[in-house]
């Protein structure tokens, strides 16, 4: 399409630059981030994993041993998040089994049968489970997060014998805990997107501060969730991508050094 504008306008005297014009679109961008991370969470290296558990202490002793068990390499080589939209979709196929959650949520109140990760009781918003659509990342990490709050009623409904058929849905504690790391590696975008889209001006002159700023934020999760790190990594090298086309342009830097230019970069607050 630029190519075909900048033709149209070259033959009608009016100079315009098919690559100096062209703008990214920030959701756009941020959606292939995202999903090209997700889309690497179960393609876990096994060399690199080893390398960066020993480079992790090394470099960060403060944290605990980041070498990766067994079990949290297999919840996410199996697809964690395919076994969380499955476990959603079970229980939203029919309104009697969104009812049947329902009440297990309100029972679960009333008697303090609702116990949370770390066996306490808790009570819960009386809240449906969301299920993700393909082409949006942020509908996955509603769909996560809503899953993860209301998790203690979905245990208690599925442990019922009239439910025993359903009972193989059910989670494990490190899948739940894979689930948790991804829902914040995802908080990470959703973070930047909430600083664009509270802008009531013009946004083109904060892309390149806020995808800096995201590429930082998501240096310092990678120190801290080290299993996940191929996943940050390749989001990280797919924003890196779009950085080096934004710097190919004059578009931005003029729009960033416009007085009336809005300055959000340093809102996003550190993770």
């Amino acid at each position: 399409m630029m190519e075909t504008l900048a033709e149209y306008l070259n033959e009608r005297g009016v100079v315009f630059d098919k690559n100096g014009n062209h703008a990214c679109c920030f959701p756009h961008v941020t959606n292939i981030s995202a999903k090209t991370g997700l889309k690497h969470v179960t393609k876990v290296p096994e060399d690199d994993a080893k390398v960066e558990a020993i480079l992790t202490e090394e470099l960060f002793p403060e944290f605990p041993s980041s070498e990766m068990d067994s079990d949290y390499r297999e919840a996410l080589e199996s697809d964690i998040v395919a076994s969380a939209q499955k476990l959603v979709q079970v229980l939203q196929a029919s309104g009697q089994r969104r009812k049947a959650l329902r009440g297990a949520i309100h029972e679960g109140n009333e008697k303090g049968l609702l116990l949370d990760e770390e066996g306490a009781c808790t009570k819960l918003e009386l809240l449906e489970l969301l299920r993700d659509v393909n082409t949006r990342w942020s509908s996955t990490l509603t769909m996560i997060d809503r899953l993860l709050v209301d998790y203690p009623a979905v245990k208690l409904l599925l442990e019922r014998p009239e439910h025993a058929d359903l009972a193989k849905h059910l989670l494990s504690d490190i899948e739940l805990t894979v689930l948790g790391d991804i829902r914040e590696f995802l908080n990470v975008f959703h973070a930047a997107q909430q600083i664009v889209s509270a802008e009531k001006t013009p946004t083109l002159s904060i892309f390149i501060p806020v995808f800096e700023k995201l590429i930082s934020m998501f240096h310092n999760l990678r120190s801290h969730k080290p299993n996940i790190a191929h996943a940050i990594d390749a989001s990280i090298g797919k924003l890196e991508e779009y950085m080096a086309k934004a710097r190919s342009t004059k578009i931005y830097a003029v729009a960033m050094y416009s007085p009336n230019s809005p300055q959000p970069a340093n809102k996003i607050p550190p993770h």
